[in-house]
Parts: structure tokens; sequence; C-alpha cells
């Protein structure tokens, strides 16, 4: 990719976002409950009242609460009735990933039916390996949804590079696939993923899992970067068709040792998510 004399002194990053012809974009509640992650004392009720206002959000929040992605066994058929199922910190989790899936009308070279649907399945892994580590398990859920994003951005903004670098983009793992992109446009999804949450106001731990979920036990690493990472590898072993033992035996030591977890709760979340990606099939 080559740059003009006009844009030589901005950073790649600051390039890439001038270069989307339309900047993605939240509904102004779904900002308001971003900011209140990680505040206990959020009046999260006067929240949820505006979201019943917003008839399309509120449509698309009942949509995602319904499916395979977000797990819950029960028909809801209210914004009331999703809060009493499942809590309003769930909820509101709900309401940013209805809002960020649908800031995304069409990239191209991308279909986001599949996109959303890796992102979804990897996001319910991290809910429940964020648990089992002690973490906030609807931060791991957020960042798990948002870790592929910055591919969103960069088709966006570079469509025909971004179709060079599919075409090399063959069985790569994330650090494979992160240096091709930066031979490329010197930036990697996970960057651009990283600034789009920072501009969105997310916490630092979302934006800090999103910058840094490809190279985990890097000393800027946090533990969501951790918990992403492990949920997206789970998520590719599945959509390969790798059996269980072997996805387990493939996730890294190092790091569940960092994040204080074993194998067997491992390969415990695999059946698991197996068992939903199966019902999810039977039922799509």
């Amino acid at each position: 990719m080559t740059t003009t004399s006009g844009d030589r002194s901005m950073t790649p990053i600051e390039r890439l976002f001038l270069s989307i012809p339309t900047l993605p974009s939240i509904p102004r509640v779904v900002q308001e409950l971003i900011t209140t992650l990680g505040d206990d004392d959020a009046d999260l009720g006067a929240l949820v009242s505006k979201v019943k206002q917003d008839q399309t959000l509120s449509a698309r929040v009942l949509r995602l609460a319904n499916s395979s992605h977000y797990g819950s066994r029960h028909k809801v058929g209210a914004i009331d009735d999703a809060v009493a199922l499942i809590g309003l910190n769930a909820l509101r989790t709900l309401v940013i990933a209805s809002g960020v899936s649908g800031a995304f009308a069409s990239i191209p070279g991308i279909d986001l039916k599949l996109f959303w649907r890796h992102a979804g399945q990897s996001a319910l892994i991290a809910r429940s390996i964020g648990r089992k580590a002690r973490l906030n398990a609807e931060f791991a859920y957020t960042a798990a949804l948002m870790h592929r994003i910055g591919q969103l951005l960069i088709n966006a903004a570079y469509p025909s590079v971004a179709k060079e670098i599919a075409a090399e983009n063959h069985d790569l793992d994330v650090t494979e696939l992160a240096s091709v992109e930066r031979t490329h446009l010197q930036l990697d999804h996970s960057e651009v993923g990283a600034e789009l949450a920072r501009r969105w106001y997310f916490p630092a731990a979302i934006q800090n899992a999103l910058r840094w979920y490809g190279d985990p036990m890097h000393e800027q690493a946090g533990p969501y970067a951790g918990v992403v990472h492990l949920s997206a590898q789970i998520t590719l072993g599945l959509e390969h068709g790798e059996d269980d033992a072997s996805i387990a035996a493939a996730l890294p030591d190092p790091l569940l040792q960092k994040l204080v977890l074993d194998r067997p709760d491992m390969e415990s979340e695999i059946e698991t998510a197996r068992d939903a990606q199966q019902s999810a099939a039977e039922t799509a």
C-alpha cells in the first residue's frame, strides 16, 4: 500500500479511520451503557427504560437474547422478561452487543452472518472461561464478541488490500494473520479493533483484550486478552471440525497457567461449546 505526500505525517491507524467511507456509529443509549461497564453503582434501570423506547434496538436485543449466540434456554418476549431471566448486567451486555453488531450494515468481502456467528460463539465460550478465571464474565463476553472487529474496518477502508490479505489468509493463526496485515498496511486488526474500542469509550480492560488477544503472553497483555485468545482458538477448532481432545491439547500451557486454569477445565468448555453448536445447527 502506498501513501501520498499529504498523509505521510499521519499514523497508519489515522489513515485507516480517515479512509473509511462511513464510520460505524452506535445508538446513544448504547454509548451510555458502555460508560457504565465496571460501575457497580450505575443506574441501569433508567437506561433499560431508554432501550425499551428504541424499537429497533429492542428488537435486535430480543432477537439476540433468543438466539444460540447468548445461550438463553427460555423464550424472551420483552425487555422486562430479559431483565427477569438474565439480570441487568447481562442485559447491558446484550444491548451493547446488539448495538455493536448493528453498527455494520454491510462490509465488502465479509459475510457478516458468518462473522457474527463466529464472534457469538467465541463470546459464549469467553464468558464461561472468564467465570472460571474469576474475571468479569460480561467483560470477557464483550471483548470476545469484538475480537475481530478490526477486520471489518480494514475491509471497509481498504477493500482491495483486504482482498489480497484474504487470499493469503488460508489456515493462518492470528499471529500469522497479523504479520500479513502489517506487511500490507503497517498495522493489524488487533490494533484497529482496540482503537475503535477506545473511540467508543470501552473500558481499558476491553481495549487491552482486543489489542493483545493474538499475543496474550506479551508483557502488556491483561487477563482478558488470554481469555479471548482461548475462546477464539476453541471456536476455530470447532469450526474446522477438530475433535475435542485435539482442540484441548493445542491450548498453550503458559497461558492456562497465567489464568490459573487447567486442561480439564478447557475440555469441559469445549464439550459444552460443541453441544451448543450442534443444538444451534439443529434449530437453524
